[in-house]
């Protein structure tokens, strides 16, 4: 009898802790609250640093891949959240749903990582990273 009530205690708490978990990397709030905020830089900052950069911007973030940190990860890509709509052009306005590199159509998923999101188009998947200024 107490083996039963220990195993029902255990898994009624895996139950409540398992709701209380945040898994999904889609950004979940506009963040301008607190006083630890870290800056996000915007594109220009980042084509400043590397001319040929592959990001895009999503919900005004911007994420860029070929970042070595990125592929000794294990990540877990979850539901579609969107699509690029559009690839960048010097002298654009760079916007949400914008890409210096991927083409429109371009599916995004959210990650069980936070700040990382995945890119998948034509069977290629590339891992993106929310960029944070230094």
């Amino acid at each position: 009898m107490i083996m039963r009530f220990r195993l029902l205690l255990l898994l009624l708490l895996s139950v409540v802790l398992t709701a209380c978990a945040s898994t999904n990397s889609e950004e979940k709030s506009s963040g301008n609250e607190g006083i630890h905020n870290q800056a996000y830089p915007d594109v220009e900052q980042i084509l400043k640093k590397d001319e040929n950069a592959d990001v895009f911007q999503w919900k005004k973030r911007i994420y860029k891949t070929n970042l070595k940190s990125l592929e000794s990860m294990d990540v877990t890509k979850e539901k579609q959240i969107g699509t690029i709509e559009s690839t960048y052009s010097e002298g654009d306005e760079f916007t949400d749903n914008m890409a210096t590199k991927l083409p429109a159509g371009t599916a995004i998923y959210a990650t069980d990582k936070e700040n990382i999101l995945i890119a998948e188009h034509n069977g290629e998947t590339k891992r993106y990273l929310a960029m944070i200024e230094d």
